[in-house]
């Protein structure tokens, strides 16, 4: 059973700032390139060089109201862009944050770092909680589908 919901997007008040992404329960590291950290509120995708400037601006640009994200426990869409898990374990594990989501009474989007991964690494975060105000401010929502 699938559900949408409005996702609060947030931008770093000046390039290059980010909050810590903070522990996490699983590193996945996908054949495509994509490593995905998922932890207990949050769910953290670093894409490689060659998607990750149209992902951004898909997600976190000026326009990007008009685009649209769905989630389910094996893929993570964005527009026309799609990132799958396939290991069982990381799937497991993705239904159990999905269900966490569903009774969130908000979802919020922004870009994170952590201090293990090489300097300018930066997540696209999907969290149950949202940034701190201080580095981030919040811009237009978008919608996003979870199933």
């Amino acid at each position: 059973m699938s559900f949408e919901r409005r996702l609060k997007r947030y931008a770093a008040y000046f390039r290059g700032w980010c909050q810590a992404f903070g522990e996490y329960d699983m590193e996945i590291v996908e054949e495509n390139g994509i490593t995905w950290l998922l932890g207990k509120e949050q769910v953290g995708l670093i894409l490689p060089d060659r998607i990750r400037r149209e992902v951004y601006r898909a997600v976190l640009g000026k326009k990007a109201a008009a685009s649209r994200i769905a989630v389910s426990n094996a893929r993570f869409q964005v527009a026309e862009t799609g990132f799958g898990v396939s290991s069982d374990e990381a799937k497991n594990y993705m239904s159990a944050v999905l269900r966490e989501f569903r009774h969130s009474p908000e979802l919020h989007l922004f870009l994170t770092y952590h201090l293990t991964f090489p300097s300018g690494t930066r997540f696209v975060t999907l969290s149950r909680k949202p940034p701190l105000r201080i580095i981030y401010k919040e811009i237009e929502p978008m919608t996003i589908r979870i199933e």
